[in-house]
């Protein structure tokens, strides 16, 4: 998925080795990065550098928690979003749109 597509107003990321997490603002980020970057590059262009992770040798394990809402909101077959969970948040955030 690109930036530019990214539907939700802030994009958070976290490190499952060093537990830090932080939330930007979409605009900010598509004004850095551009609408058309790869929403893995822009995670890992976020995370890497300050990653406080104990092992350099291994890489980030940074994630996007935001994921799974991201693909219910997306998914336009309710059948098929991976986390019915989040169907409730999903349509509130699809009203949004």
């Amino acid at each position: 998925m690109k930036l530019g597509d990214w539907p939700l107003p802030y994009v958070r990321v976290a490190c499952k080795q060093c537990d830090r997490e932080g939330r930007m603002k979409i605009a900010g980020l598509i004004e850095r990065f551009g609408p058309d970057r790869e929403m893995f590059v822009v995670r890992e262009k976020l995370t890497e550098p300050g990653c406080k992770r104990e092992n350099k040798k291994l890489p980030c394990q940074s994630v996007l928690p935001d994921a799974l809402l991201v693909q219910a909101i997306m998914e336009p077959d309710e059948s098929k979003v991976l986390d019915p969970r989040l169907l409730d948040e999903a349509r509130e955030w699809k009203e949004k749109r």
